[in-house]
């Protein structure tokens, strides 16, 4: 079975319209085949984003890492007027993010990672089914690469607790800002004698 985090051109292309509901807002995108949730909002990605509408303080420059076809990037440019980086491995899903985000600030990177760049802001629901290393992998790289904030959704049963454990042991300042539904909310930011 073809995972949404591989790029595989035998996966059926045919797209189709999705209309988003997030507080009472419609968004109206563009979906297709072999991307993640590729026809709803998925709980997770709402739990993130309840969260970070209220505790977020307006961002500079912010990152939707695995942006997938660009739900989150589409609602935070609309919450506000910053400069948004997104990043995905799908190119299927670059592409429809490149669609869904026509008309608005932001630059689209289909690669593996985050190779340059710093963000106050960055927003990650992780590909948990590339498993534990690639995750982690991930994590470090947003902490590099942030000078703010990075904002991750995760299931309880899928290790949220290993990973908060994990930033803690880094040294990161960790709080639980959300649960529910079994998902949780962290935000991690750097301690001041860390660096920035």
């Amino acid at each position: 079975m073809v995972q949404y985090f591989e790029n595989d051109g035998s996966v059926k292309d045919e797209e189709f319209p999705l209309t988003v509901t997030w507080h009472g807002k419609s968004y109206q995108l563009v979906s297709n085949h072999g991307v993640f949730s590729k026809d709803r909002l998925d709980t997770g990605t709402r739990v993130l984003l309840d969260n970070v509408a209220h505790y977020e303080t307006a961002p500079e420059r912010l990152l939707d890492m695995g942006c997938g076809i660009g739900v989150v990037g589409r609602i935070c440019s609309d919450l506000w007027n910053c400069e948004i980086t997104m990043i995905d491995i799908n190119e299927r899903a670059c592409q429809l993010a490149g669609k869904n985000m026509e008309n608005r600030r932001a630059t689209i990177l289909c690669q593996d990672g985050i190779q340059s760049g710093m963000f106050d802001c960055i927003l990650f629901n992780p590909p948990i089914r590339t498993g534990k290393k690639v995750m982690y992998r991930l994590f470090d790289e947003c902490m590099e690469h942030c000078d703010g904030r990075l904002w991750i959704v995760i299931r309880k049963q899928h290790g949220a607790q290993s990973a908060l454990n994990y930033f803690e042991k880094k040294g990161y300042q960790v709080k639980r800002t959300g649960r529910e539904k079994g998902f949780w909310v962290l935000r991690i930011e750097k301690n001041r004698e860390h660096g920035s």
